[in-house]
Order: structure tokens, then C-alpha cells, then sequence
């Protein structure tokens, strides 16, 4: 697996809970970190098994998932540049509790499990900080159990592309369109459904006029009826 030079302090801070490293501490943990390089549908990390460390996605995108005993996935998350994940079972100290695998072709810097607990215990704002991002995560969790106990498959898919439009979308002529970057199939899994129903949901969305599926694009025609399925 190729490997590349360890990251810049000035990436590292950009880390929300890494923002607090003076230059020599910032210096030192950089020194710890190893830089790879996954091709698309890469299998990161496997639900189960040792965590190795945390993560940084450099480049690219992954998806965060969990797998049910009959192989029917539920994706717990996306991230992208600038995104960390892995970091429960580092400080937990039992395996990981999800599976992480690229969308795309994706850089990722790992975060060695020693080295990350190393820099926790000798910075108390990193640890600080890093208890704020555990904060965040599990109200982001909370919130996926309650779309998916309390909302439509509608509204989930509305949700996504929503946000994703008003995160990456570009006005056109024709709508706000945003790139595909995942399948139907992760869509599925992302809203806790499946594809077939997902298909049928879009092809409703795409009748009323809120949305447009093309092969590379979804094109959201109207923004505010999208924000109405919410």
C-alpha cells in the first residue's frame, strides 16, 4: 500500500479537536502518522476487528457502516476531506464497532492508536476538545435513531440530498445539481432502507417535480419543495 509523507501541523489544527497542538507537540505526533492511499470500494477497516487507530480523510470519501447478521448494511455516516472517524475504539480499547470502506479513491492518515492515546493524556485541551467531538457524534446519533424510528423513507432521502445540496450543490439553469457519490444501494443503506424502495421514492420525487436523477448527478429543481419532505 503506498505511503506518502505525514501531514503539515497547519492540516493537523484544522482537526477541530487538533486545533489546541503548539508547534513542537504538533511537530511530534506528525512524526507518529502514516499517510495511505486506498483505491475506490477499499475496505479500511472491518466491524469486529482491532482498531489500528482513528482516522483523517486527506482525500476522497468513505462510508461508515454497520452489517446486520442476514448481510443488509446500515450506513451510519459519510466522510469526507477534512472528516475523522475511528476514534471510539482507540480510547474504548475493544474492536471496532463499525466497518469503513472508500466510495472513491481516498488518502487517509491513521492516527496510531498508542500515539493518539499518548497525545490525550499529555494535552489536556486535545483531551478537551475530544470530549466536545464525542458530544457531537453521539447527538448526531441520536438524531440518525430518530429519523429512522420516526420519519418516511421520503423524508430521509429529502434530508440527504437537502443537506447535500446546500453543502456541494451548484446552481445551474436547470436546478441546484449535486454529484452522485454514492449508489442507490448506499443511499439504501444510508436511510435504512432498501433499494427498491428507494427507486420508487425518487421516481415519486422525480414526478413531482422536486427532483431529477441523472447517471452522475442528482439536479434538485425545487429547493424549497425538497425542504417541505423534511
Amino acid at each position: 500500500m503506498p505511503v506518502t509523507t505525514p501531514p503539515s501541523l497547519e492540516e493537523l489544527r484544522r482537526v477541530p479537536y487538533l486545533a489546541p497542538l503548539d508547534p513542537i507537540e504538533g511537530e511530534r505526533f506528525a512524526r507518529e502518522l502514516l499517510v495511505r492511499k486506498y483505491g475506490p470500494r477499499a475496505l479500511v477497516m472491518r466491524e469486529g476487528e482491532a482498531s489500528s487507530g482513528a482516522y483523517l480523510v486527506r482525500r476522497g470519501r468513505v462510508r461508515i457502516f454497520r452489517t446486520a447478521p442476514e448481510g443488509r448494511e446500515q450506513i451510519l455516516g459519510l466522510a469526507s476531506p477534512g472528516d475523522t472517524f475511528g476514534e471510539v475504539p482507540v480510547f474504548e480499547g475493544r474492536p471496532n464497532p463499525a466497518s469503513v470502506e472508500t466510495i472513491e479513491a481516498s488518502e487517509l492518515i491513521l492516527f496510531p492508536s498508542e500515539a493518539f492515546r499518548n497525545l490525550a493524556s499529555r494535552n489536556s485541551a486535545v483531551a478537551m476538545a475530544l470530549l466536545h467531538h464525542f458530544a457531537r457524534r453521539l447527538r448526531s446519533f441520536t438524531e440518525l435513531i430518530e429519523q429512522i424510528s420516526l420519519q418516511t423513507v421520503q423524508n430521509r432521502i429529502a434530508r440527504y440530498l437537502y443537506f447535500l445540496a446546500s453543502e456541494e450543490g451548484v446552481t445551474t439553469p436547470e436546478g441546484v445539481a449535486v454529484p452522485r457519490v454514492i449508489t442507490q444501494q448506499d443511499l439504501a443503506a444510508l436511510v435504512g432502507s432498501v433499494r427498491e424502495v428507494v427507486s420508487r421514492t425518487l421516481k415519486v420525487m422525480e414526478d413531482d417535480g422536486v427532483v431529477e436523477v441523472r447517471r452522475r448527478e442528482f439536479v434538485i429543481r425545487d429547493m424549497r419543495g425538497l425542504a417541505r419532505l423534511i
